[in-house]
């Protein structure tokens, strides 16, 4: 069977034995070029294509009278001696005499015990089947629905729902993202109407239509309880120690960061106690403050440039999101400028080196602000843009974990500008380092060079330019998708690069030359760079396109969102590969210091407990998000992070 361009086909998907909806592009012989539903265009073989045949659609025509045919009637028999009228009449008057027999019963009488007794049971029957059907599994529920058909939904459109099967519906509903925001909550309390009628045309508010006096119908107590729960599920704190919590984080966040580098400062670095000064001007410098604002503002204006590919985020509730992919382009320009200074004998080393306290102090009070500006602006936005994590009765909550997940200003997305500016401004600082320690090195030779300190710097540049260059692949992560831009991420962002290379500042002043127990660290290193780019990016790839026929090995199970999850390859030996690899790769950077402080190997311990904290929380949040299929799923892949351990 032969094939036109442009004749919409089924076709035979690669590596699959079923079949797909596509189009014909172009044909090469017996091959042709076919263009899924999904976008991919591959060239298949003629045998594996059919033809796209459409459903018949059965019509009943309604067949209308020949105006040829006329039925004829026939002529009433009748006695001739009778008239119409007097027949009608003597009719009339036998059906008027007609007599009909009166049957009389006995009256029954039925003790009030009796009545009574009835009644118990009857109430109880209908208790034990509200009890089971409340205690039923949720497949089992939807089996009792049975199928519906066009024709029963014609026929029961117009007739009241029972009780029970309003009952059905709360069982089977569940709490979704529009119950947490504040407009909906006081709404969805008023969803237990039972006999409520059609609206029609009317120019009353449904809210107005629809309230109910909950003393008039009777309901059962322990749903309305289930459907409380659930509300306040959502508009309590969940995360963090709840409003309490996240009180004391706004504050410890802060001390965790900047203390470290009160530690490792003056050319010394060690973990002891130092004299802290007194002196304002020792931890707030208006340079460095202009400094890190013109670094982000650069940030934000290379990536309104119309330079670099633009790519499709996921699909939001309102839009799907783009994004200028330039990133690594910002930080090329970002070197560019740095070896420009160096070669006009601007001392920028010394600058970054010697203000760094300064630094993550500016970090943290542009943390604030943006946050603060950012909280503002959650209070005016659309409830669909709105964080369901940070819409609670807390405002101290909401504050710390963002109103909204990804916030924009026209083109500026706030989200991955942070993300950027702390990647480039870890490069920097690691280029400094380095610079740093060829000027401070007499002899050019391996026994006199700091080796240790010029290879963590080089580990951690790669890291970075690392994270810049697949920046495609951040798109699909927890922290873009679902994480508020909030207090914890604004200041977490801006003091994030003073933190990693806290371990590789250590090693400048602690001379650490080379030796066979590097390859130890390498080797590591290694290994957890390609456990954390290969699961991203197949994590990456998957979620843009399950079908891909790279990915057709995969065994995946089904939710009731559409979504899939993966059970096999890396993310079904632990559930979060990516997490692994992250925290191998941080370790073996501290390590390379072969020291016995905790210094070096603050952000490792650091990185370690914010990644486990986050695969608690990622957990929690899916069990909600996709039900029993969640539950399938740990039953296959037992281990969050670590093998037979967690």
């Amino acid at each position: 069977m032969k094939f036109s361009e442009g004749e919409e086909i089924l076709a035979k998907h690669p590596n699959s034995d079923k079949y797909y909806k596509g189009k014909i592009l172009s044909i090469k012989g017996e091959q042709y070029k076919v263009q899924f539903e999904t976008g991919i265009e591959q060239y298949i073989d003629s045998t594996d294509i059919k033809m796209d045949r459409p459903s018949r659609n059965i019509t009943r025509s309604r067949r209308g009278k020949s105006p040829t045919r006329s039925v004829r009637k026939s002529p009433r028999k009748r006695s001739p001696g009778r008239s119409p009228s007097a027949t009608r009449g003597h009719r009339s008057q036998s059906t008027n005499r007609t007599k009909f027999a009166k049957i009389s019963l006995p009256r029954i009488e039925v003790s009030s015990d009796i009545q009574h007794n009835d009644d118990k049971i009857i109430n109880k029957k209908r208790t034990h089947d509200d009890d089971s059907v409340e205690s039923m599994p949720l497949q089992s529920r939807l089996k009792e629905l049975g199928t519906i058909t066009r024709r029963s939904t014609r026929l029961l459109s117009g007739m009241p729902k029972p009780e029970s099967d309003h009952n059905i519906i709360l069982l089977t509903r569940n709490i979704n993202r529009a119950v947490s925001l504040p407009s909906e909550r006081k709404s969805q309390m008023n969803d237990f109407s039972i006999d409520v009628k059609e609206r029609g045309h009317s120019v009353q508010r449904d809210q107005d239509l629809l309230k109910i006096n909950y003393k008039d119908i009777d309901i059962n107590t322990q749903m309305i309880e289930k459907r409380k729960k659930e509300i306040n599920m959502v508009s309590e704190p969940q995360e963090w120690g709840g409003m309490f919590g996240t009180f004391i984080l706004i504050f410890l966040l802060p001390v965790i960061m900047i203390v470290p580098q009160l530690l490792c400062a003056k050319n010394e670095c060690t973990f002891k106690y130092h004299k802290i000064s007194t002196d304002l001007n020792f931890y707030v410098n208006v340079k460095a403050f202009i400094a890190y604002l013109s670094l982000f503002l650069f940030v934000i204006i290379v990536s309104i440039i119309p330079i670099g590919r633009k790519l499709d985020g996921l699909q939001s509730r309102i839009e799907r999101l783009q994004y200028r992919l330039n990133g690594f382009l910002c930080g090329i320009l970002s070197i560019i400028i740095f070896a420009t200074c160096i070669y006009n004998e601007i001392k920028i080393t010394d600058f970054i080196l010697q203000n760094n306290i300064q630094f993550s102090i500016i970090g943290w009070i542009l943390g604030i602000i943006l946050s603060v500006l950012l909280f503002i602006k959650g209070g005016r936005a659309s409830i669909a843009n709105l964080n369901i994590h940070g819409s609670t009765n807390s405002m101290i909550y909401n504050f710390w974990q963002g109103r909204e997940i990804n916030p924009r200003i026209g083109p500026v997305d706030f989200k991955i500008n942070l993300f950027r500016t702390s990647m480039i401004t870890i490069i920097l600082i690691n280029l400094s380092i380095a610079i740093k320690t060829i000027e401070e090195t007499e002899i050019y030779t391996l026994e006199h060079l700091n080796v240790g300190a010029l290879l963590g710097t080089l580990l951690q540049i790669i890291y970075a330019m690392d994270a810049l260059f697949f920046e495609s692949a951040l798109l699909t992560t927890f922290e873009i998708m679902y994480e508020g831009t909030g207090y914890m991420l604004c200041t977490g962002y801006m003091m994030y690069p003073f933190l990693p290379t806290l371990t590789t500042k250590y090693m400048l002043y602690h001379k650490t030359q080379l030796t066979y127990l590097f390859i130890f660290p390498i080797i590591t290193f290694i290994i957890g760079y390609l456990l954390y780019r290969i699961s991203n990016l197949q994590k990456n790839k998957f979620r843009r396109n399950p079908l891909s026929p790279s990915l057709m090995h995969l065994e995946t199970i089904p939710t009731i969102r559409g979504k899939k999850l993966i059970v096999s390859g890396l993310w079904g030996f632990i559930r979060h590969p990516n997490y692994l690899g992250d925290i191998i790769m941080w370790w073996s950077i501290s390590c390379i210091s072969l020291a016995c402080d905790i210094l070096p190997y603050y952000y490792a311990i650091l990185c370690t407990g914010l990644l486990i904290h986050r695969a608690i929380r990622d957990n929690e949040r899916c069990k909600i998000r996709y039900g029993l299929a969640w539950e399938q799923y740990i039953s296959r892949v037992k281990y969050m992070i670590f093998y037979r351990i967690f």
